[in-house]
C-alpha cells in the first residue's frame, strides 16, 4: 500500500508540474501577443500645441497612455470647482483624443491626487474625498460637455498616497520651504489614463456569482 500510494502521489506532483508550466506558457503567450500602446499621434498634437499645453505630461505603459494636467489652472486649493478658463483649456485636448482611432474605444480613468498637506474641511473631511470630488468634476465636464461616452469613463481618488515626487532629500530628511513648496505643486494634479480595453472581458465566462 505504501508503494501505491507512493506512485500515486507522483502523478499527481507531475501532473501539478505540468499545469504550473501550461500556465505559464499562456501567460507568456498573452503577455507577447499584446501590442504596446500607441500614444503616437496625442504625442505630435501635445508637441504641435506645445503654446497651450506646456505644461501637461504625456507618460506612457505597455498598455495605456497616462496625460498628467496641470493643477494650477483646474482647482483652488481646498476645492473641487473648476476655474474660470479651465474647460476652455481642456476641451481641445479632449476632442483631439476623440478623432484618435487609436483612442476612440479607450477606456478613459479620471485620477485624482493632492498634496500631503491633510483635509479637514465641513464639504471635504479628509484628501480622499477631495481627490475624489476633483475627478468627479473632471469626469462630469467630459460626459456633460465633451459627451465623452459615459460608458467609458471611470473615476478614482488616490489623495496623497502616490505622489509623483517625493517629500523627502538625497538624504532621507523632509523638504522644506520652498522645495517643500514645489513637490506639493508637482503632485497636485488629475491623471487621465486611456487605457485599450482588455477583448477578454466580452467572452470571459462566469466563474462565480449570479448573472442578472
Amino acid at each position: 500500500m505504501s508503494r501505491s500510494g507512493g506512485s500515486e502521489g507522483g502523478w499527481l506532483t507531475t501532473f501539478a508540474d505540468l499545469m504550473t508550466l501550461l500556465f505559464c506558457f499562456f501567460v507568456l503567450l498573452t503577455t507577447l501577443s499584446t501590442q504596446p500602446k500607441n500614444c503616437g499621434e496625442l504625442e505630435q498634437f501635445l508637441k504641435n500645441n506645445k503654446d497651450k499645453f506646456s505644461k501637461y505630461e504625456l507618460r506612457s505603459t505597455k498598455l495605456s497612455c497616462i496625460v498628467s494636467l496641470p493643477q494650477d489652472f483646474l482647482f483652488r486649493s481646498g476645492d473641487a470647482v473648476l476655474k474660470k478658463g479651465a474647460y476652455e483649456a481642456l476641451s481641445p485636448l479632449f476632442f483631439q483624443i476623440l478623432k484618435i482611432p487609436e483612442h476612440k474605444s479607450d477606456l478613459l480613468t479620471v485620477e485624482g491626487h493632492t498634496d500631503n498637506v491633510p483635509m479637514r474641511s465641513k464639504k471635504f473631511p479628509s484628501n480622499w474625498a477631495l481627490s475624489s470630488a476633483r475627478a468627479t468634476i473632471i469626469a462630469s465636464m467630459l460626459i456633460n460637455r465633451i459627451k465623452y461616452p459615459e460608458n467609458s469613463i471611470s473615476i478614482v481618488g488616490y489623495a496623497d498616497t502616490r505622489p509623483k515626487t517625493g517629500y523627502t532629500d538625497a538624504a532621507g530628511s523632509p523638504l522644506k520651504g520652498s522645495a517643500l513648496k514645489k513637490a506639493r505643486k508637482i503632485n497636485r494634479r488629475v491623471e487621465i489614463i486611456l487605457t485599450t480595453p482588455p477583448k477578454s472581458i466580452e467572452y470571459a465566462t462566469l466563474l462565480f456569482g449570479e448573472e442578472n
